[in-house]
């Protein structure tokens, strides 16, 4: 309170300065002398308002002109990020880094540029080279090396290509390509190993055998089957996809089957299907020959047929042709000379003549089989993964139905009848395939879903949230928009117009160092007044209106010119130099003690009374 009042004393000794006379230097000074003989707790409340509306507005300005950051490239290696980082600074382009320097960010109105400028430089440029290394031809290499120089060329493209599929980061390929050898008569076949990165825990099967297609299609005499596809984790659990579907699989696809099939009789979401097959892994082989004994069939037959022919004799009378062979009797009579016709001489009429004979045949057949009783020979083999038995259970909720007519109108969730039930699960049980002799179940039940109770609706709070949650997903830039427009609000509502009222209320205060000595000396004036009632009070306190003397005799004239050597009044000590803060302590005051003040009065009148009459 002393600093307040001594500095109320500088202020009142201080003649004015030149110029005061204008709005901005009487504005300052008034503002310094408000300021100056405010109350300590006031006057910091106001240092903390400034120093809080000048971080906030320092706050707002940054958090509005700083830069929306984008991701240029992510997912790099730290060779490749490191060329990135130059080549962003060679461009003279602003950008930040990660902390383990995998992503690389950019402004978003440079990321256009930024693109351009790395792609250029061929960035980024991850594992090895592919078939860039022939971009320079070696003349002095062997045969040995332009081969080694091939295999890494196409481990590397292959690595460039596997890493473009979105669910691989990085990619690591080797390649067996054995060499043709003249002198070997087997034929060996190509291997590869693929170790892959992932930006998730695994991949499916579908894109594990795109991989390993890939990698087949590229590299000669490879087959799928011999490409090992292994995880960064060390896992080797991408193994080839084999004819027989995985029991979960197959699962899934007999519920997907039930679900798509009995939903348009049941309603949609109406119907929930678990279905569980069980497999039998082992393998088999069987050999069965059946014999028919009422069945004979000839297993070895042989048929031969052998014919001769025997030799013709001599016949008739002896010495003629007759009686000689028929082929000796016609080569003489052609061959000699002597074979004329004519009747031979000695012919006498009592020969004796031979009977003629000709020549004579046999035929021989001979016929051998073998038989057997009929047989037949099945073999079968039977590998693993074979169907065991499959197992369904189908909830169908309850049907809903419209009853009542006009204003009595309504749906009702109703049981559904043992015929519909009966007639859905022959619909199941053809859907799984259904195998009675395997010991296949399929069972349906019909029972209310939960979700047939009418729902409450959710609390306000919940719907607000979930609004304002999409909102903020959906549009950042306005969000941000207006979280500044609201901060703006809040410090001109809670700062600005406080400051703002106390300026305007110390330009209307008139001030004794702007307005010259005519209102100098009206102020003191007051206060001089003021200080002789408060003085004339405490003697009426202390002595009684019978000892006041002379001095309370005093006209008001005389008691306003009369100097003033006591203490600061409250008022000072409050800083108030103002005629209406003088007004108001002197009707607080004769609120508090009116009897006095009507005394203060009393003795103010009776002497102007005196002095008119």
């Amino acid at each position: 309170m002393a600093e307040q009042a001594e500095a109320i004393k500088t202020i009142e000794g201080k003649p004015a300065p030149k110029g005061a006379s204008l709005p901005v230097q009487q504005m300052a000074e008034n503002l310094r002398h408000r300021v100056m003989v405010m109350p300590a707790g006031r006057r910091n409340w106001l240092l903390a308002s400034i120093v809080f509306l000048v971080g906030a507005v320092t706050a707002m300005v940054w958090y509005a002109g700083r830069p929306d950051w984008r991701v240029l490239f992510n997912g790099m290696e730290a060779r490749d990020s490191q060329q990135v980082a130059q080549e962003l600074s060679a461009a003279g382009l602003t950008y930040r880094m990660s902390a383990d320097g995998s992503s690389v960010e950019v402004p978003a109105d440079t990321i256009d540029k930024a693109r351009i400028e790395v792609a250029a430089k061929g960035m980024p440029q991850s594992g090895r080279m592919g078939f860039e290394l022939f971009d320079k031809p070696n003349w002095v290499g062997s045969e040995f090396d332009e081969r080694v120089n091939y295999q890494r060329a196409l481990e590397g493209e292959l690595e460039h290509t596997i890493q473009t599929l979105g669910v691989v980061r990085s990619a690591r390929v080797h390649l067996v390509l054995p060499q043709p050898s003249l002198f070997s008569a087997q034929e060996k076949v190509a291997k590869a190993s693929v170790v892959l990165k992932l930006k998730r825990s695994n991949v499916d099967a579908a894109e594990a055998d795109s991989i390993r297609s890939l990698v087949a299609g590229a590299v000669d005499n490879l087959s799928p089957a011999d490409v090992v596809l292994v995880d960064a984790d060390g896992r080797v659990n991408l193994k080839p996809q084999s004819a027989t579907m995985e029991a979960g699989d197959v699962e899934q696809a007999l519920e997907a089957k039930l679900v798509s099939l009995l939903e348009p009789l049941a309603g949609r979401d109406n119907v929930r299907a678990t279905v569980r097959v069980s497999y039998d892994q082992s393998s088999e082989e069987k050999t069965d020959e059946v014999y028919d004994p009422t069945q004979v069939a000839a297993t070895n037959m042989q048929r031969s047929e052998q014919s001769s022919t025997a030799a013709a004799k001599a016949s008739g009378v002896p010495g003629t042709a007759s009686n000689t062979p028929a082929g000796a009797a016609n080569g003489a009579v052609q061959g000699s000379p002597a074979a004329t016709p004519s009747t031979p001489p000695l012919l006498q009429k009592d020969a004796p003549v031979y009977p003629q004979g000709g020549a004579q045949g046999q035929t021989v057949k001979q016929e051998s089989g073998t038989y057997a009783v009929s047989k037949h020979t099945t073999h079968l083999e039977m590998g693993p993964g074979r169907v065991g038995r499959i197992t369904a259970a189908v909830l169908v909720n309850d049907k809903l139905v419209t009853e009542g007519t006009g204003k009595s109108l309504k749906t009702v969730w109703k049981p559904r009848t043992p015929d519909e039930i009966h007639r859905l699960e022959e619909l199941a049980q053809a859907a799984v395939g259904y195998d009675q002799k395997r010991g296949d179940q399929v069972v349906i039940q019909n029972m209310s879903f939960s979700s047939n109770a009418p729902e409450a609706p959710a609390p306000i709070l919940d719907r607000v949230s979930d609004g304002a949650k999409g909102f903020l997903r959906t549009q950042p830039n306005l969000v941000k928009t207006l979280v500044l427009g609201l901060c703006g609000i809040l410090l001109v509502m809670f700062v600005l117009k406080p400051v703002a009222q106390q300026a305007i209320e110390t330009m209307k205060e008139p001030v004794m160092l702007a307005d010259g000595a005519g209102s100098h000396q009206e102020a003191d004036a007051m206060q001089h007044h003021h200080l002789d009632m408060v003085d004339h009070e405490e003697a009426l306190g202390s002595g009684g209106m019978d000892e006041m003397g002379e001095e309370h005799a005093m006209t008001p004239q005389r008691q306003m010119s009369a100097p003033v050597h006591h203490a600061p009044t409250p008022i000072q000590r409050r800083g108030k130099t103002s005629a209406q803060a003088i007004f108001d302590s002197v009707a607080e005051h004769i609120r508090e003690d009116s009897m006095q003040s009507t005394r203060v009065l009393q003795s103010w009148i009776a002497p102007v009374e005196k002095a008119e009459g």
